[in-house]
């Protein structure tokens, strides 16, 4: 039978790092390292804190929303490219996770755990208190429970569970997939920005968004799981997407920010004042709308909130741009992302009976419109219009629309044109791609969403390894891009 101290020394070999163990073999060393771990988790402290309150948004430091790494041994911080060329020219060997605070092991070539530590970031005191621990009896089953639980979780499962389909419930999965993979939401669900115990609502999309994360973050479980409580919550909040029938991603996503927004803590529910509440600051931007009479040259101006970007896929015949004809034919912008926003953007020429100017009179006539965008949000959907609905017929748009890793938003905005101007505080990254695959009305949807500088495909509940050629080529229908820096979004 085992000792007390055997079966301690079993359950920290399965948790510790052998290279962690040669630091704290000497003390003064080991002290040295206690400090720069906690100097290293105060700095990511207060880059988080700033970035999770509500009113903070605008005013948080500049932050990547890439993982970076923090080298313990000369305190500079490193992309996962940078870190590993750091490591093996220097031989520093300790690394924290910009995103987790955990502890990267260069030697061993992964996060690793030490329950020493643990304390330390959890106190806040770089030599902690004891313990007091519990006296084991070797007549009981308390070392083989020990011995049983005392197993590492794989960090390659980390951050990729998959959800299970409860029924044509994959627009879902591929909508919640994309949000709980974004850091700044896993920073407000995460820490204290709803607590579920204390909501006294009843079925609060807010509590389910909540558990959905805290189970997606569970760290004793690699398997999918379900978000029954947000199914049933969206059910009985909104009647058209309630049943087993097949939904339309797009609206789900529109369905789910607008009763975040309207369940947060100090919303504004009218759309004339300015909101504060966290989820407006995530999700929210505003389009600037601007007609131009062609006869007086007048200029109405009116601006309105925007949750996503609905992009043509078609451009001909649906825009007619300015110098746009060439041999009596509308010329048509390439396939990509930034044509379909360059053709959002572009101005349109109304035809006469859609104007009426205020200073010329009632009387219809021509003029020109055009869109821009006034204010971004920190979590950018656009939408690549694939469901083509006329009077005559219905029919999905298929064919690859080409889009960027990274976009500069700034040529969309009304800044565009602006002197000083800081462009890279306009760089978005991409998180995650939603493909539908199917018919019209009968379809499936999946996601590609990106994990650290790793891709995931998650097909409900099934997941694998991407590459990011495999994403670039996907026919993508929904794009979710991350602000790359949160020291922008101010009008």
């Amino acid at each position: 039978m085992a000792t007390t101290t055997n079966i301690s020394a079993i359950s920290e070999a399965e948790y510790g790092c052998e290279h962690l163990a040669v630091h704290f073999a000497d003390h003064e060393r080991g002290q040295r390292f206690r400090e720069a771990f906690l100097n290293a988790q105060l700095a990511r402290e207060r880059l988080t804190s700033g970035i999770a309150t509500a009113n903070g948004l605008n005013k948080a430091p500049s932050s990547g929303l890439r993982p970076a790494y923090t080298c313990l041994d000369c305190s500079e911080r490193y992309t996962r490219e940078d870190r590993d060329a750091h490591a093996e020219q220097s031989k520093h060997n300790f690394f924290v996770d910009s995103r987790t605070g955990s502890l990267y092991c260069w030697d061993c070539r992964d996060l690793v755990y030490d329950h020493k530590l643990e304390r330390v970031r959890s106190t806040g005191f770089a030599n902690p208190p004891p313990v007091k621990k519990r006296t084991f009896s070797e007549s009981s089953a308390d070392e083989a429970y020990v011995r049983s639980n005392a197993i590492k979780r794989a960090c390659t499962k980390e951050g990729v569970r998959g959800l299970f389909n409860l029924g044509q419930t994959c627009y879902l999965n591929v909508v919640l997939q994309s949000l709980l993979h974004d850091p700044l939401l896993s920073i407000y669900f995460l820490g204290s920005g709803h607590h579920p115990h204390e909501c006294t609502a009843s079925d609060c999309i807010l509590c389910a968004m909540s558990e959905a994360f805290a189970d997606f973050n569970s760290g004793d479980k690699a398997e999918g799981f379900a978000a029954l409580n947000l199914l049933l919550a969206t059910w009985k909040s909104s009647p058209m997407l309630a049943g087993y029938q097949q939904q339309d991603a797009h609206e789900f996503y529109q369905f789910l920010v607008d009763r975040l927004h309207l369940s947060a803590e100090g919303h504004e529910a009218v759309p004339d004042k300015k909101c504060g509440c966290f989820f407006h600051k995530a999700f929210y931007g505003k389009i600037r709308s601007s007609v131009t009479c062609d006869r007086c040259g007048n200029v109405t101006v009116t601006e309105d909130p925007m949750m996503d970007l609905s992009l043509d896929v078609h451009v001909q015949g649906k825009k007619r741009l300015l110098g746009g004809r060439e041999n009596g034919t509308f010329l048509s912008k390439p396939t990509t992302l930034s044509g379909c926003l360059e053709s959002f953007t572009a101005p349109e020429r109304l035809v006469a009976d859609q104007y009426n100017c205020g200073i010329c009179g009632e009387s219809a006539h021509r003029a020109t419109k055009q869109l821009r965008i006034k204010k971004l949000p920190a979590i950018l959907c656009m939408q690549l219009k694939r469901f083509e609905h006329t009077l005559a017929v219905s029919e999905k748009v298929e064919g690859r629309i080409d889009f960027p890793l990274s976009i500069n938003m700034l040529p969309y905005t009304t800044k565009a044109h602006q002197k000083n101007v800081n462009p890279s505080k306009y760089v978005y990254d991409l998180a995650s791609a939603v493909v539908h695959k199917g018919k019209l009305d009968a379809g499936h949807y999946y996601a590609y969403c990106r994990q650290g500088d790793q891709w995931f495909l998650f097909n409900d509940d099934q997941v694998t390894a991407a590459s990011e050629a495999e994403v670039l080529n996907a026919d993508a229908y929904l794009l979710f891009y991350t602000l790359r820096s949160l020291a922008t979004g101010k009008e």
